[in-house]
């Protein structure tokens, strides 16, 4: 019975937290358009449906973010519906609720640690493709002014070799370079420059405004968010372009998810410290501690009493 009882309990919860969701996507909720398009979305509705899969798993957290998805187009329809693109959202519940209970209990001053260290190989990989890049006179204009039968990769650095090579026979290989070249090159300083940013915006922040409850799982919370924005983010943006946002396809990929990733990062960034004050909340009420305490033995509780 007790296991049944916590079933029920974080369905309610979890309804609730769907309910506040719904509310503020229908009311506090716009679009950006990009590139004649709808292209990002902008609310607050996304810190109530990223509860669930925090506070009790990955399966609470796809259930809610794909029903926020459903029935947040049901109540207010903003262009078409695309069912792909709620299963991709249902994933990235599923993804964050994983990821969260796998990096939860990790010591956060050792993940600041990895997330630093992991920020400056990224830095260095980035200015040496600059320079490696450079040396061998590969840029954004390479194939307007070489014929592709006199291209010999013999005497390139290995990350020109590897960029001609996955372009070269392409369809569109001067567009397919540009956007590889801005992967190796900007995209990595630019990870790079995110993470050291925030990792000073999590040590002035934590520091000046969160309590000890919720302070210490911010760099997990930021990982978490982050990571499973992206990996969403990304699915989306190939989604939209291969339906119906077809106008899209004439922009190399990185035109289209950069800017997306941008705001992705920035907004998560935000909504990871408003989550982290719910989590400090809702640790301290003791009536709803076992609910989060056990979350990780959840779902073996609630398969018992199916």
């Amino acid at each position: 019975m007790k296991g049944s009882s916590l079933y029920v309990r974080r369905i309610t919860i979890s309804a609730v937290f769907l309910s506040i969701s719904l509310a503020l996507k229908t009311t506090f909720f716009f679009y950006i358009p990009m590139f004649g398009q709808n292209g990002m979305s902008i609310g607050i509705s996304g810190i109530f449906s990223i509860m669930p899969s925090l506070l009790f798993g990955p399966v609470y957290g796809a259930i809610v973010s794909g029903l926020s998805d459903f029935l947040g187009y049901l109540l207010k329809p903003v262009g078409t519906y695309i069912p792909l693109m709620t299963l991709v959202v249902a994933a990235g519940g599923f993804i964050r609720g994983a990821l969260w209970n796998a990096l939860r209990n990790k010591d956060s001053k050792k993940m600041r640690i990895a997330v630093a260290v992991c920020s400056a190989l990224l830095l260095l990989v980035g200015i040496f493709n600059i320079a490696f890049l450079s040396a061998d006179g590969i840029d954004n204009g390479f194939y307007d002014h070489v014929q592709k039968e006199n291209i010999n990769t013999d005497n390139m650095h290995l990350v020109s070799k590897m960029l001609i090579t996955r372009t070269i026979d392409t369809k569109d290989p001067s567009g397919n370079l540009a956007t590889y070249i801005t992967f190796v090159t900007a995209g990595l300083i630019g990870s790079a420059a995110l993470g050291i940013l925030l990792l000073t915006a999590d040590l002035f922040i934590s520091k000046k405004f969160l309590h000890d409850t919720s302070r210490g799982q911010i760099p997990q919370l930021l990982i978490v968010m982050i990571g499973s924005g992206l990996i969403v983010t990304t699915l989306n943006t190939v989604v939209l372009r291969e339906t119906i946002f077809t106008a899209w396809k004439v922009l190399p990929f990185a035109a289209i998810w950069i800017p997306r990733v941008i705001e992705e990062v920035l907004g998560n960034t935000v909504k990871a410290y408003f989550v982290a004050v719910l989590l400090g909340i809702f640790r301290k009420q003791h009536g709803l501690k076992e609910l989060i305490d056990g979350s990780s033995i959840g779902s073996k509780n609630d398969t018992k009493y199916k």
